[in-house]
C-alpha cells in the first residue's frame, strides 16, 4: 500500500542531503553527524579508487582529516538536486550535480568540480539519514582536466 509523504518531507530530505556536504564549509561536525546512519549500513564511495568507507565507525575516523587546519572546503555547490521517495515512504534516493572543491595545505583538488552525486536515505525513528552516498566524475571530465594540466610539447 502506498503512503503519500507530507508536503514538507521532500524539503526535509533535501536539507539533510545538502547538510551532509555543506557542513565542511564551517567544519560543523554535529551537522554532518545528524545526516548519516551511525551503523554498519553506511556506505560512502567517493571519487578515488581507495575512497570507500564502510560503516559509521570507519567514517568517524575521517573527521580527524577534515578538522585538520590544513584541510579547507573551498567551495561547495549542489545543483539540480532530484529527490524521489519510495511508495512506502521510508526510503528516498537522490541525484545532483556537485562541486566540492577542497584544498590541503593550500593546494586545491583538481577533481572536485562537476561531480555526479547520488545517494540513498532511510527514515529511521522518524528521522531521515543517509545510508549510501556515491560521487563520481565522468570520464570526459577527467580527460579534460588531465589534458588541461599537461605541459605543451
Amino acid at each position: 500500500m502506498s503512503k503519500k509523504p507530507d508536503a514538507n518531507e521532500k524539503a526535509v530530505i533535501e536539507q539533510i542531503i545538502r547538510d551532509s556536504i555543506l557542513w565542511a564549509l564551517t567544519k560543523d561536525v554535529e551537522m554532518q553527524k545528524d545526516t548519516m546512519a551511525h551503523d554498519a549500513d553506511l556506505l560512502i564511495i567517493w571519487t578515488g579508487s581507495t575512497h570507500i568507507t564502510r560503516g559509521w565507525k570507519e567514517h568517524e575516523t575521517s573527521f580527524e582529516t577534515w578538522l585538520d587546519p590544513r584541510f579547507e572546503a573551498v567551495r561547495t555547490e549542489v545543483r539540480d538536486l532530484e529527490v524521489h521517495i519510495s511508495r512506502s515512504g521510508d526510503v528516498a534516493w537522490y541525484f545532483a550535480d556537485l562541486d566540492d572543491v577542497v584544498s590541503w595545505e593550500g593546494k586545491a583538488s583538481k577533481f572536485g568540480e562537476g561531480l555526479r552525486w547520488t545517494g540513498v536515505l532511510e527514515k529511521r525513528d522518524g528521522h531521515w539519514v543517509i545510508v549510501q552516498m556515491h560521487a563520481s566524475l565522468a570520464v570526459d571530465k577527467v580527460r579534460d582536466i588531465v589534458m588541461r594540466d599537461m605541459p605543451s610539447a
